[in-house]
């Protein structure tokens, strides 16, 4: 028999761990965004999204322009149930890189499952496919693309 998934408190403890170390750095360094970043991020690997949320934000404080960073917290947002939000993100992000791929993907899925706005998921999609023509999950975005246009 396989294991069975870890519990999200395993997660947590795990995520806690795993950032310590990091905390103890950020205390000498508070403003140094990639490491504010990276511990948002193990934070949101481990489904911590609201420690994940803290982090991205305290990392965009320092770095605004940070699209990666921006995507992530619009991403862990949606997670929360936050839609709105998310897609303020999104958009803040594409403000600085209209044509961000990973953006452009997740603000079709928010528009379409957060807001149920089929045409804006659509829109957000063919732009990531007008601009991205070599985008690796091409196939997906165009079953997406053909699932929304049913609804």
């Amino acid at each position: 028999m396989g294991s069975a998934l870890p519990s999200e408190q395993q997660l947590k403890e795990a995520a806690d761990t795993q950032v310590a170390p990091l905390l103890l750095r950020l205390k000498a360094e508070p403003t140094n965004a990639a490491l504010l970043a990276n511990v948002g991020n193990i934070y949101y690997d481990a489904k911590q999204y609201p420690s994940a949320i803290e982090y991205y934000e305290r990392s965009l404080k320092v770095q605004p322009a940070d699209t990666s960073v921006r995507t992530d917290l619009g991403t862990a947002y949606w997670y929360t149930g936050n839609a709105d939000t998310a897609i303020s993100q999104f958009n803040k992000s594409l403000a600085y890189d209209p044509n961000k791929a990973d953006t452009l993907f997740n603000l079709g899925i928010v528009k379409w499952q957060g807001k149920k706005d089929g045409p804006g998921a659509i829109a957000a999609w063919k732009k990531l496919l007008d601009t991205n023509p070599a985008y690796p999950e091409k196939e997906a975005v165009l079953q997406l693309m053909a699932q929304a246009q049913q609804r």
